[in-house]
């Protein structure tokens, strides 16, 4: 009887583990608002951390994901790559530089940690650095 019971249920359990529905990080739409504006503030956050005298910009989003946490990761790796406006300047979508070499792009893993209903909102990996 005991068997009859736990291991349909133990089945499930791996199933459900296995397709990534408990808690793992799943793929995501990139035009969802909220994932947008954490990629936004990821952007934001890693040019201010960056030493570079120009901002960069997601020329390519390779990969978008969310995780249910005590909130939401959001997890991207995108390509970044320098741009023609310093720092300090208005916030615009710059042209890239010409010369190829400042314009190369680097890909990067950026995970933002939003949890709502505290307004925490923190980046906490940053791979670009």
């Amino acid at each position: 009887m005991f068997l009859k019971v736990v291991a349909p249920l133990l089945a499930v359990f791996l199933a459900l583990a296995s397709a990534g529905l408990l808690g793992g990080p799943v793929d995501v739409d990139i035009n969802r608002e909220d994932v947008q504006n954490a990629l936004q503030f990821a952007v934001s956050e890693h040019n201010k951390a960056s030493n570079d005298a120009f901002v960069s910009q997601v020329s390519r989003v390779i990969k978008a994901q969310t995780q249910v946490v005590s909130g939401v990761n959001y997890i991207f790796t995108v390509e970044l790559v320098r741009t023609a406006c310093r720092k300090g300047g208005v916030e615009k979508v710059c042209p890239t530089l010409k010369n190829p070499d400042p314009a190369v792009s680097h890909e990067c893993r950026l995970k933002v940690w939003n949890q709502p209903w505290t307004g925490t909102i923190k980046l906490v990996e940053n791979t670009c650095q």
